[in-house]
């Protein structure tokens, strides 16, 4: 695993550039990022090969697009770079049914919390707390 800024002298980049590709080619990168200490991105060697081979093809005079659709074809055709892996961590389209169960767990997550934020509310109007005392000084001001 590097960090970005080790990627990024790999690759001949600076870092702000490597930063930009990764914002970019976020798609068909983030299988191959994870984060480490302090929260830093780390990139295996996989990440690092498909960056340099989209910088290879801008070299040749693609856009970036271009490029990152080229190589995600060319990875697509080769089955999936990392072998043994799962399936759906490929970044293709084999995750779908996960997609639609953590955005039905989030919105049972946003019903629920609505519901417990409807109850709290409910439990201070039923009970009527006492007015704060005037702090014994308040007398002579």
């Amino acid at each position: 695993m590097q960090t970005v800024e080790q990627a990024a002298r790999t690759l001949g980049l600076t870092t702000r550039q490597l930063r930009r590709r990764l914002e970019e080619t976020s798609p068909l990168i983030t299988p191959y990022v994870r984060r480490g200490e302090k929260n830093r991105l780390l990139l295996d060697p996989g990440a690092v090969r498909i960056l340099g081979d989209i910088e290879q093809r801008r070299a040749d005079g693609a856009t970036i697009r271009e490029a990152m659709e080229a190589v995600a074809d060319h990875l697509g055709g080769n089955g999936n770079e990392k072998q043994g892996q799962d399936p759906g961590a490929n970044g293709g389209n084999h995750n779908g049914g996960e997609v639609v169960a953590l955005r039905e767990l989030v919105e049972h997550l946003q019903r629920d919390r609505d519901h417990w934020r409807n109850l709290a509310l409910q439990l201070q109007e039923q009970i009527a707390l006492p007015r704060p005392r005037r702090p014994w000084w308040a007398f002579w001001r």
